[in-house]
């Protein structure tokens, strides 16, 4: 045989077995196994709600989300003796941030009162000194000066309370869903 065969012979050998060591040498692969994602378990979205008027304990209280006015009851520890149960609409739903009134016997619940008559929105144009008083930081002085704004010039726009300088931007975010003009 012809030394070159020889030679790429060797040669070939040594390449196969230096492959065979550089196989051996290299870790298997590790199987990835993949798993469907979980849900993280997390407690389902809670509601704030202020429970007023007459109640056991009243105050703000945290339900989970889609509870209803009968389930704020229940937290702030259910109704006084004095209370009105038939002036609340005790299905109704809440939503976050919102107030629930108990009405004593014969009182009138708060604009905006979830559950109540009163949850209706109060038109700036038409309502009296005292149902403009019932809204969240309306005393008597502000209610005088819408009032005497309105017979001016009829609103138009609920933003026009805070433009006309009768209410602050605070008072007026706080006061905003409860109010409209017709």
């Amino acid at each position: 045989m012809p030394r070159p065969v020889i030679l790429a012979v060797v040669v070939a050998v040594a390449a196969g077995a230096l492959v065979l060591v550089v196989r051996a040498r290299t870790p298997a692969p590790v199987p990835i196994e993949v798993t469907p994602a979980t849900p993280d378990p997390t407690a389902p979205p809670l509601i704030v709600v202020d429970v007023e008027g007459a109640v056991a304990r009243p105050g703000v209280v945290r339900l989970a989300a889609g509870a209803r006015v009968a389930d704020a009851l229940a937290a702030a520890g259910g109704t006084t003796p004095d209370a009105d149960p038939a002036a609340l609409n005790k299905a109704a739903a809440l939503r976050d941030g919102s107030r629930v009134y108990v009405p004593r016997y014969g009182e009138i619940p708060p604009a905006g009162s979830v559950g109540s008559g009163s949850e209706r929105k109060i038109d700036i144009n038409q309502a009296t000194p005292a149902e403009l008083e019932a809204l969240p930081g309306i005393g008597p002085s502000t209610a005088a000066r819408i009032v005497r704004a309105r017979e001016t010039r009829a609103f138009t726009k609920v933003e026009e309370l805070q433009t006309r300088g009768l209410v602050s931007a605070r008072v007026l975010s706080d006061i905003r869903d409860l109010v409209t003009t017709r």
